[in-house]
């Protein structure tokens, strides 16, 4: 599975608030952490800053269509601007530099 960083943006403070209700009743019934782990997708760590109306998550995927079902109801329903960027580990961080290593002499 592949590693996606997710920056989620909120457009604006009603639609924050309006998320932040859905998420509070969501994480409190047992939504979020069933949401949060599937089969093809696994929420690593999601952190807050509230201030600026934006979320990071780590998320490891098998592909798109995980990262879609698991964000896209969110993007839907408040507008949340989110951006994934693939992302490594550092243990392949040093793997891979150590190929690169070996073919650079």
């Amino acid at each position: 599975m592949q590693l996606f960083l997710a920056d989620c943006q909120f457009p604006d403070i009603e639609n924050q608030v309006k998320a932040y209700q859905s998420f509070v009743e969501a994480w409190e019934n047992g939504e979020i952490a069933k949401s949060d782990k599937k089969d093809k997708f696994e929420m690593l760590f999601r952190v807050h800053a509230p201030g600026e109306g934006r979320v990071v998550c780590l998320c490891k995927a098998e592909g798109d269509k995980e990262i879609f079902e698991h964000f896209a109801p969110w993007r839907a329903k408040f507008g949340i601007h989110m951006e994934f960027t693939p992302v490594i580990s550092c243990q392949n961080v040093v793997d891979y530099h150590k190929d690169l290593f070996k073919t650079l002499g």
